[in-house]
């Protein structure tokens, strides 16, 4: 080997220790940057023609990531997305009934309860017929509100999703972007990994959104598939949409950007706050809110019933205590439906308490009729009473509830582990990259060396020529 040869290997030698020098400082400089991915210096062996030796080549640099690991993130996230979804939604079922704080429906009922026993003890009595009316009113007020909440947090959430998915198609055009991008660095053979960074932020920032499922090709780009349909492809975005089904319930369709019939995926829907909204909306919120038309229907048909066989004090009878003007079939829609009946609204007076109209003023024995109802089973077809149907209607949400709390404490466990291998496979160590930093410096020292050495031996060889 001449001189020639070992100035090359010298050269060639500081400049990929340099390298290093220079990938390492990256690493070290950006430990705290959200999204950034550790990256390695890749080197390797030149070898120099027919020699037996060699020296050494910059093959540019190795984002560490591995994608089943980022697979397994992006699936956590998801699960963990629907889960916490689910459980506020719920949450926020829970605290529509507040019977905890005592002005809830139970509280509600166990007032019409006890102006009943008042006004049996004294039907005469104005104030305790007013009692009654008002105690009525308050019953009605209430359900009127739990139904009106449930039925608004059902559109709330409907906006919810539809406020998602856009983000989700602004998302996908990003990417789609960035791909462009990313093929036309590395086909240019140009370093990529900033722009592989900020495309690993968005598919980040969609996974907690829906469920992911990321695939890359050969030319950089990825396919990114959501809800079972391709979302992104290569430098094109499909377009997610939100719509209604003919039963009420949300559906989602996908299709590309422009075209006009596009399809349903939405039993594909399997991750992410989208699938969490759509269980909570359309399976839980519904299950209650039939189950609460129900109970409520249950419970105005059999004091109408009671109410409409006994005499008010002028000698009538057949008058109702509740109206339900339904919308459509019941029971659906009684609670937003329930109102004081206009027979006896603002007329105490029409109050049957008596169970014939030979005992009208005083008999009461229809109003204690009418109390008696609270511990008889008229809810439930017939199995529970009334207090029992409404302790089954809250404990069925708070059972719920409490399902999708420890759902979501085990999604975040489980996403807590895998954000842990991620973090052990693309974060940056200061302690890895400080070693590193110094075996790349000793590289570049002893390179320098080897310059030293061949400097000495040219001037040796220049003052034996002269």
């Amino acid at each position: 080997m001449g001189l020639s040869s070992l100035l090359n290997t010298a050269r060639d030698a500081l400049n990929a220790q340099a390298y290093g020098v220079s990938v390492t400082s990256q690493n070290i400089t950006n430990v705290n940057t959200p999204g950034y991915v550790k990256r390695t210096a890749l080197l390797e062996t030149r070898v120099l023609g027919r020699e037996d030796y060699g020296t050494v080549a910059i093959a540019g640099l190795q984002r560490n990531t591995d994608q089943f690991i980022e697979g397994r993130y992006y699936s956590a996230l998801g699960q963990t997305g629907a889960a916490k979804a689910r459980q506020n939604q719920l949450t926020l079922v829970e605290a529509s009934f507040n019977d905890i704080s005592g002005s809830g429906l139970s509280s509600a009922l166990g007032s019409v309860n006890d102006a009943f026993q008042k006004l049996a003890a004294d039907p005469s009595d104005s104030v305790a017929r007013d009692t009654v009316l008002s105690n009525l009113s308050n019953f009605a007020s209430r359900v009127n509100t739990v139904g009106n909440d449930i039925a608004s947090q059902k559109s709330d959430m409907l906006n919810q999703m539809q406020n998602v998915v856009r983000d989700l198609n602004r998302q996908a055009g990003e990417i789609a972007n960035l791909n462009r991008e990313i093929v036309h660095a590395q086909a240019q053979g140009l370093d990529s990994a900033d722009l592989r960074d900020k495309r690993d932020q968005v598919l980040l920032q969609m996974a907690p959104n829906v469920d992911l499922h990321v695939v890359e090709g050969e030319d950089g780009a990825i396919f990114v598939q959501a809800a079972g349909a391709t979302l992104v492809e290569g430098t094109e975005a499909r377009k997610l949409t939100i719509g209604i089904a003919s039963g009420g319930n949300v559906k989602l369709l996908a299709g590309r950007i422009g075209s006009s019939a596009p399809s349903d995926v939405t039993k594909s829907l399997s991750g992410g706050k989208l699938a969490g909204l759509k269980e909570a909306r359309d399976v839980d919120l519904k299950e209650t809110a039939a189950k609460f038309d129900q109970y409520v229907y249950d419970v105005a048909t059999a004091l109408n019933t009671q109410h409409e066989a006994g005499y008010g004090l002028d000698g009538a009878t057949g008058r109702k205590l509740f109206d339900l003007n339904l919308p459509g079939a019941p029971p659906a829609g009684a609670a937003r439906a329930l109102t004081l009946s206009t027979d006896v609204a603002g007329q105490p007076s029409r109050l049957a308490a008596s169970d014939s109209a030979a005992t009208v003023p005083g008999g009461g024995v229809n109003a204690t009729k009418l109390s008696k109802l609270f511990d008889l089973a008229v809810v439930s077809g017939g199995t529970r009473t009334i207090s029992e149907g409404y302790s089954d209607l809250v404990g069925g949400v708070g059972l719920k509830s409490a399902t999708a709390k420890r759902e979501t404490t085990l999604r975040s466990t489980l996403e807590g582990q895998a954000s842990d291998m991620k973090e052990s496979m693309s974060g940056v160590s200061l302690d890895e990259e400080m070693i590193a930093l110094t075996k790349y410096q000793q590289g570049y020292q002893a390179a320098a060396k080897v310059f030293k050495v061949i400097d000495d031996l040219m001037q040796e060889l220049m003052g034996i020529l002269r």
